[in-house]
C-alpha cells in the first residue's frame, strides 16, 4: 500500500437523534424514495431476512414529498409525536418515520426501506440513512471554498458500508467512496481531478440531490397502468403448470427470487403514487372477503387477494372516467368532485392465515402439538395433484367443521369491524355506505355473519351485499334452508334465511364450477327462468366496443350450435314480492357470459378467480353502489326453450 501523506479525521458519532439537526439545513424541497425489489419483513414468514441491500428505490410523489418533509421536521424539532404519515394513491400505505419503513395501511404486505434523498450514487440511488447522516456531518464541517481543505483530508467513516468506509470530496455536489488508498497519491490525484471511471478508481461516486428539477420531467414518474402485474388467473396458470413439473426452467430458480419479483413488480405497478391529489373523498366504502385457493401458491399468498382488490379498483376508477352515466349519478347525489371521483373506496379482507391450519406446514400444530401436520399424513403419489387440492378444497373442509366454522366467522367479523373503524379514523367526516362483496367462500362466511348478527356483530349497516362465485346455493340446499323471510305454510324440518343488507346480488360466470343460483332458493319456480345477464359498458371506449364485438361473435357461434328462442314474460306478483323483498330490481341472479372461453380444467378455475379482473363487473358494481334504488313495478323474465339444430 502506498503511504498517503494526508491526515484523517473521525468525527465523534452521536445517535441519530442527536444528529439530526444537519439534515434539515436548507433542504425545503427534499426527496422521499421506498425500495421495491427487497422488502425488510414478509408478513406470515418471521424467518426471512433479506440477502441484500435493496437497489430499486421509487420516488414518492411531489406531494407525498412535500408531506413527509413537513412531518419529518417536525418530529426532529419535537413539535409533533405523529410517526406514521399517510401516503401514495388514496392514502392507502403509510410511512413510519422513526425506523424509515413503508408498509400498508389496511391489510398484511411486505414492508419496505424509506430513505430520505440527499446523498445518491451514480445510478441515482439514494444512499441509505446512516451513511447519509455522516456524510452529511463531512459536509458541514468541510470549508469548500479552501481547495487546501479538500486537498489535505480523507474522511473515514465509523463503520465499513457496502460502499466502503472512505470519502474523497471533490466539491460540495460531487464525492467518492473508496474501501482503501492502496493507489496512493496517484489514485487520490485521479479522483481529485474526476478522471476515469469510478470501477477503474475502485470508488463509488456520489452526488449531492439537486432537488428542484426534479419532478420537471415525467422520466421520474412511474406509469402504474403501463406495466401491471398481469391477472390473477394467469399467475394460477404459471403455479398449476409449476405444480405439475411443466415450467422446468421457472423450478431451476429460488422460491424466494421469484416472489421478491412478483411482490416487486406489485408494489410498482399496482397503484398510482404519483396522482397529484391522494386524500379522495370517499362516500363508499366496499369490504370484500377472499375464498377458497388463497394458500394456492406459497410465493403469491402477500399478493393474491389485495393485488386483486387494487385491480377492481384501477378498474372501477377507469370504467367511472369513461362513463358520463356514471359521473351524471354522482352529480345527481350532489357529490361536488363528480367529474374525476367515483367517490367509492375498496378494499380487501384477508382472513385466511388468521385460522391456523396451514396447507403446507411441516411444522407442529400450534393448537394442539400432539396433532401430526397435513405432510405427514399426504400420501405420496400424484403429489402435484395433492398440493393443488390441498391448496384450493381444504378450506371448505375447514369451513364444514364447528372448530374452524367458528373460529372463521369470528375472525373474519373482528376484521371487518377493525378496518371499518380503521378507515374511519383516517377519512374523518366518512358517514357514507358500506358494502361488502363476498368472493367464493367468502361470500358463504359473510352469508351467515348477516344471517346471525345476534351473534356475529357488524358495527354498521350493510347496504349492498354482492356474493361473487359463490357456492351459497348448493350450501343451503344441502342445509335445507330458503332464502326470505318466513312464510306460515313453512315446514318444521325446512329453515328460512334472510341476510341483513338491504340488496342482495348473486354473480357468476356460467363456466365457474363453484358458482350456483341463488333465485330458485326464494322460490323454486324460478329455476324456469334464465337469470339476468351483466350488459355490457356500450358507446364510451374503444374497449367497450371490442367486448360488444366479442360477445356478438359469441352469441352468433351459440346460436348456431343450439337455435334458442327466450320467451319473455312478466313474473308472478307472488314471486316478485319475495324476490323484491331480497333486491330493489327484483332479480338476485346476474351472469357474465362464457366469451369464448373453453372448458376445461384450467379455463374453468380461471372463470371462479378472474371476476375481479373483469372490467364488466367493476362496471355492474358502480352502477348499483352509485344508483339510487327504486323498487321495480314489474320484473320481466325470460323462459329459455332450447330448439336442437
Amino acid at each position: 500500500m502506498f503511504h498517503v501523506g494526508i491526515r484523517f479525521f473521525q468525527p465523534a458519532f452521536q445517535s441519530a437523534q442527536q444528529t439530526r439537526w444537519f439534515t434539515s439545513k436548507r433542504l425545503s424541497h427534499q426527496l422521499w424514495f421506498y425500495a421495491s425489489d427487497i422488502p425488510k419483513r414478509k408478513p406470515y414468514t418471521p424467518d426471512y431476512k433479506p440477502t441484500r441491500s435493496p437497489q430499486k428505490f421509487l420516488a414518492f410523489s411531489q406531494d407525498d414529498c412535500q408531506r413527509l418533509e413537513k412531518f419529518y421536521q417536525s418530529w426532529i424539532s419535537n413539535q409533533t409525536k405523529e410517526l406514521k404519515v399517510p401516503v401514495n394513491e388514496d392514502l392507502l400505505f403509510n410511512v413510519d418515520l422513526p425506523n424509515m419503513e413503508l408498509h400498508a395501511a389496511y391489510w398484511d404486505a411486505p414492508t419496505y426501506e424509506v430513505r430520505r434523498g440527499i446523498w445518491f450514487d451514480s445510478q441515482g440511488r439514494p444512499l441509505c440513512a446512516e451513511l447519509t447522516h455522516e456524510l452529511e456531518k463531512f459536509h458541514s464541517q468541510l470549508e469548500f471554498d479552501s481547495p487546501e481543505e479538500l486537498q489535505n483530508d480523507v474522511c473515514k467513516l465509523t463503520k465499513n458500508y457496502e460502499e466502503g468506509n472512505l470519502v474523497v470530496f471533490i466539491d460540495k455536489k460531487t464525492a467518492y467512496i473508496l474501501p482503501d488508498i492502496d493507489g496512493g497519491d496517484l489514485q487520490l490525484n485521479l479522483i481529485r481531478a474526476n478522471i476515469g471511471s469510478p470501477l477503474l478508481l475502485r470508488g463509488v461516486k456520489i452526488n449531492r440531490s439537486d432537488f428542484q428539477n426534479f419532478y420537471s420531467g415525467s422520466k421520474n414518474k412511474v406509469d402504474y397502468r403501463g406495466n401491471q402485474l398481469g391477472k390473477l388467473s394467469e399467475l394460477i396458470t404459471w403455479e398449476v403448470a409449476d405444480i405439475f413439473g411443466i415450467n422446468s426452467s421457472k423450478a431451476k430458480e429460488s422460491e424466494s427470487k421469484k416472489e421478491n419479483e412478483i411482490l416487486k413488480r406489485e408494489i410498482e405497478t399496482d397503484y398510482d403514487n404519483q396522482s397529484a391529489s391522494h386524500a379522495r373523498k370517499t362516500n363508499h366504502l366496499v369490504l370484500c372477503v377472499h375464498g377458497i385457493g388463497q394458500n394456492l401458491g406459497k410465493k403469491y399468498e402477500y399478493v393474491n387477494f389485495a393485488h386483486t382488490i387494487n385491480q377492481l379498483r384501477t378498474h372501477m376508477k377507469k370504467v367511472y372516467e369513461e362513463s358520463p352515466f356514471l359521473k351524471e349519478l354522482n352529480c345527481q347525489n350532489g357529490f361536488k368532485d363528480w367529474r374525476h371521483n367515483c367517490n367509492i373506496q375498496v378494499l380487501p379482507i384477508t382472513w385466511r392465515h388468521e385460522i391456523g391450519f396451514r396447507t403446507d406446514a411441516t411444522t407442529k400444530n400450534a393448537e394442539d402439538p400432539s396433532l401430526p401436520t397435513l405432510a405427514n399424513i399426504t400420501v405420496n403419489g400424484v403429489v402435484g395433484l395433492r398440493r393443488l387440492l390441498g391448496d384450493v378444497a381444504l378450506d371448505i373442509l375447514l369451513y364444514s367443521e364447528p372448530h374452524y366454522k367458528e373460529k372463521i366467522k369470528s375472525e373474519v367479523t373482528r376484521q371487518i369491524n377493525e378496518l371499518y373503524h380503521k378507515f374511519k379514523e383516517r377519512t374523518p367526516g366518512f358517514e357514507g355506505k358500506v358494502h361488502l362483496i363476498g368472493h367464493s367462500l367468502g361470500s358463504l362466511i359473510l352469508w351467515d355473519i348477516l344471517s346471525q348478527q345476534h351473534k356475529y356483530k357488524l358495527d354498521f349497516d350493510v347496504n349492498n351485499f354482492f356474493c361473487v362465485g359463490s357456492p351459497i346455493g348448493v350450501f343451503k340446499l344441502i342445509q335445507r334452508s330458503k332464502i326470505g323471510n318466513s312464510e306460515p305454510q313453512d315446514t318444521e324440518n325446512l329453515r328460512r334465511e334472510r341476510p341483513s343488507c338491504d340488496c342482495l346480488y348473486n354473480l357468476f360466470h356460467v363456466c365457474d364450477p363453484i358458482a350456483y343460483r341463488l333465485e330458485p332458493l326464494v322460490d323454486a319456480r324460478m329455476a324456469q327462468y334464465e337469470q339476468c345477464y351483466l350488459p355490457h359498458r356500450t358507446g364510451e371506449s374503444i374497449t367497450s366496443k371490442m367486448l360488444e364485438i366479442g360477445g356478438s361473435l359469441w352469441k352468433e357461434k351459440h346460436e348456431k350450435s343450439k337455435k334458442k328462442i327466450n320467451k319473455k314474460e312478466i313474473l308472478d306478483p307472488d314471486i316478485a314480492s319475495k324476490l323484491s323483498d331480497l333486491n330493489y330490481t327484483g332479480r338476485l341472479d346476474y351472469s357474465l357470459p362464457p366469451g369464448f372461453l373453453e372448458v376445461d380444467f384450467i379455463s374453468a378455475a380461471k372463470a371462479h378467480i378472474s371476476y375481479f379482473e373483469d372490467i364488466e363487473i367493476a362496471n355492474f358494481l358502480l352502477r348499483e353502489i352509485l344508483s339510487n334504488h327504486q323498487k321495480a313495478e314489474k320484473i320481466i323474465v325470460e323462459k329459455p326453450q332450447i330448439e336442437t339444430g
